[in-house]
């Protein structure tokens, strides 16, 4: 069966690609609430007033096409980093976890509106409302899951327990931490220098917590924590 999307010509799909840009850029910088499609028509440039609402039909259908737009070329670069690893490599928590940041710090630097992107991320993240749960499993999720499959069987001494909730925040962190660099590259660029001068040295530093958040040994407490909930999960069964 054709797709509505398939149907559009070259003209619509520019048309789409515009709308996109200009809802990321002013999702990104005043937030998921605060922006109208009117608004995003206007920042478009689009004459037709309901170009937006014909196009994607609702706020939160432009917002899941704005997060498919960035996630096919982010899943095909990671995809491709975990194609190319070694032996070696795949039984290592850092490659694995450059694999988790770099395709998405290529999608910052090296694409138009990049930059919004991440903080447009940021911020859907952080809203309640909408149905964040659609989105993750879209193909974005494919590589994602791959990454995080894979440092279960670097880190198995990880309970399950832990390693879900642990990669999870340390996914979040991730994107937070970008568009926190992100706002102030652009909202005080006096201030950032050396964020700026040195992306290189930010994003391995970024790395380097990430990797010691993966692969951190569990407390004491965090063990007890764990022999209590899988106690408990007995006494339910």
């Amino acid at each position: 069966m054709t797709t509505a999307r398939s149907k559009l010509t070259p003209t619509s799909e520019r048309t789409r690609e515009q709308l996109v840009l200009a809802g990321e850029r002013l999702f990104a910088q005043s937030g998921l609430d605060n922006v109208s499609l009117r608004q995003i028509n206007n920042a478009a440039g689009q004459r037709n007033s309901s170009a937006a609402h014909y196009h994607f039909g609702s706020k939160e259908a432009l917002i899941k096409a704005i997060h498919e737009y960035r996630g096919g070329r982010i899943n095909e670069r990671r995809h491709t980093r975990l194609a190319r690893l070694s032996t070696q490599e795949r039984e290592q928590v850092r490659p694995l976890i450059e694999a988790l940041v770099y395709p998405i710090v290529a999608e910052i630097e090296e694409t138009e509106g990049g930059g919004n992107f991440i903080m447009f991320l940021s911020q859907l993240y952080s809203n309640p409302a909408l149905d964040l749960m659609s989105m993750w499993r879209s193909h974005l999720s494919e590589s994602v899951g791959a990454v995080y499959q894979q440092l279960r069987g670097v880190l198995p001494e990880i309970p399950e327990e832990v390693a879900g909730m642990r990669f999870g925040l340390m996914w979040v962190a991730m994107i937070n931490t970008l568009a926190d660099r992100q706002r102030l590259m652009v909202t005080r660029p006096g201030e950032t220098a050396v964020a700026r001068a040195l992306p290189v040295l930010f994003v391995s530093n970024l790395i380097d917590m990430l990797c010691g958040a993966a692969a951190a040994p569990l407390s004491a407490e965090t063990q007890t924590e764990v022999r209590e909930l899988r106690a408990g999960n007995r006494q339910s069964a």
